[in-house]
């Protein structure tokens, strides 16, 4: 981890220690926004029997949402906050919780080593080289999906930016990255247009050829 990721890890940290194993330990402003963003995100294909890994996976809240649904996927949930982790391993008898980020080598995942690769809320508090951290953390999630990825941001298309502390992506900018990798990609606002979601899906070819 870079000195920001410490920080961003150390504020986490912070939040459960003050709020509790709740959504305001994730900095969610309510419930409903965070699994809004899941159904989002399990749009891009989630499904019985796949196998997912959660990006920046928090207290592990996406397990049980995948379980209320009637998911049963083989998941895996990556978090670079210790605490965090300790709650999730404490939590669930189920899943599997590993500490880390996914830019460090020592995450040590092979290529193309689950079905789905998904990412909530972990972009808003990064605060240096926001664009290059998301575009790298984009690439490092293609590399480990046979089927695709999916991740949303806070997007430069919402209101009151004089308000905003925290960092916001350019929407087109985003998809054209996205698009410039090879992969089908769609990109959903959410109502108030504060924030986006992509999903994409390794092209077909490549896909079965990973046993997608």
């Amino acid at each position: 981890m870079d000195e920001d990721d410490r920080r961003v890890a150390g504020l986490y940290a912070q939040f459960l220690a003050e709020n509790g194993p709740t959504y305001r330990a994730l900095d969610w402003s309510s419930p409903r926004s965070q699994t809004d963003r899941f159904a989002r995100l399990a749009a891009v294909g989630l499904a019985s029997g796949h196998s997912v890994l959660d990006v920046g996976c928090g207290l592990g809240d996406l397990l049980p949402w995948l379980d209320a649904a009637g998911l049963a996927v083989d998941y895996t949930g990556l978090d670079m906050t210790p605490e965090m982790i300790s709650h999730c391993r404490a939590t669930y008898d189920h899943g599997r919780f590993l500490e880390g980020n996914l830019l460090d080598a020592s995450a040590g995942f092979a290529p193309r080593s689950f079905d789905w690769v998904v990412a909530s809320g972990i972009f808003a508090h990064r605060k240096e080289k926001p664009w290059e951290y998301m575009t790298a953390l984009i690439r490092a999630m293609a590399d480990l999906a046979k089927r695709g990825i999916a991740f949303n941001a806070q997007s430069l298309s919402g209101p009151n930016p004089q308000t905003w502390l925290l960092y916001h992506a350019d929407p087109d900018e985003t998809i054209a990255f996205c698009e410039s990798l090879g992969w089908s990609v769609r990109l959903t606002h959410d109502w108030r247009k504060t924030d986006f979601t992509i999903c994409m899906w390794r092209p077909e070819d490549e896909a079965a050829a990973s046993g997608g």
